[in-house]
């Protein structure tokens, strides 16, 4: 009844204007706003709705305005954006106030929330209105939000080393979550190390490899320029021993073909069998090109 009397006065106004026509355009131009803003029509018009229909419609509208909200908005916006904010809004207004959806289109542009930019807008009004110098920055505290827990990493190197093997076990004798852990991993605040065996060398053991490395020194350049010989006629060799067999194989076989029966005395003591090789230093001529790789063979001893 509103909307309709809003219309009637309207209208009853405009047909009292006479030959005025800038002021009948002018009240039309109105009467067009109205009747686009809330969605009224000039006739009558009678809707019928059906009990079914109700509860489908209300879904639908709902459904609706799902989708009309848009996806993936900024929840807080920055000090920065704020400002970058206000200063559009400036751009669009005349004196003070602003253009018709000048807010829909800044809160598209950064991707938020219309009634955002409706309060930093009104949060401005309200500064100048006070007299008091545009300040548009969040209100919310500036500690605030989940607290960051502080490990203390010194107490790393009092745990027993059988207790530091992995991140999960470390954090158990620390008390804190591993995800924690992980991340200070992640920081360089923790490093991983591997850790290898090292032979064990005897007094004896040092003396003789010091003498092999001084016996490959160039007597003629001693003791001034020291330099090793050039070893060319020098070859290399070593043995290994590998196992003949494995305890367990793997193997894919037909479907109609039986499975292999292995035995050995003992599997713990499986036979070997050594290879011995030898190489030697390559050999280039003058153009670079290798005419001797080094490798001198490599042989197989069985029994």
């Amino acid at each position: 009844m509103c909307k309709c009397f809003i219309i009637y006065l309207l209208t009853m106004s405009t047909l009292s204007v006479g030959d005025d026509n800038t002021a009948l355009q002018e009240e039309q131009d109105t009467l067009d706003d109205v009747i686009h803003d809330f969605g009224v029509y000039t006739d009558d018009v009678d809707i019928i709705f059906d009990e079914e229909e109700l509860s489908d419609s209300d879904d639908e509208d709902d459904q609706q305005t799902i989708q009309e909200q848009p996806s993936n908005i900024i929840r807080n916006l920055t000090q920065t954006q704020r400002q970058d904010i206000y200063q559009d809004l400036l751009r669009l207004s005349t004196n003070g106030t602003l253009h018709r959806k000048s807010t829909t289109l800044i809160a598209a542009k950064y991707n938020v929330h219309v009634r955002t930019i409706q309060r930093v807008w009104q949060r401005a009004k309200n500064c100048l209105a006070q007299g008091l110098p545009v300040d548009v920055n969040s209100l919310r505290p500036k500690k605030c939000g989940r607290k960051k827990i502080q490990v203390d990493l010194t107490r790393v190197v009092d745990i027993p080393l059988n207790r530091r093997g992995t991140i999960r076990s470390l954090a158990n004798a620390l008390n804190v979550n591993k995800s924690s852990l992980h991340r200070l991993f992640k920081e360089g605040l923790l490093r991983r190390h591997s850790n290898s065996l090292r032979p064990y060398l005897k007094e004896e053991n040092k003396l003789a490899r010091l003498r092999w490395v001084l016996s490959m020194l160039d007597p003629t350049t001693l003791p001034n320029n020291p330099k090793f010989i050039e070893m060319k006629n020098i070859i290399h060799s070593d043995e290994k021993w590998f196992n003949g067999t494995q305890k367990t194989k793997t193997m894919y076989m037909h479907p109609d073909e039986e499975d292999l029966h292995r035995t050995v005395q003992n599997k713990n003591n499986i036979r070997k069998v050594m290879f011995y090789s030898a190489v030697a230093q390559p050999r280039f001529d003058d153009e670079g090109r290798c005419y001797f790789d080094g490798k001198i063979g490599i042989w197989a001893f069985v029994r």
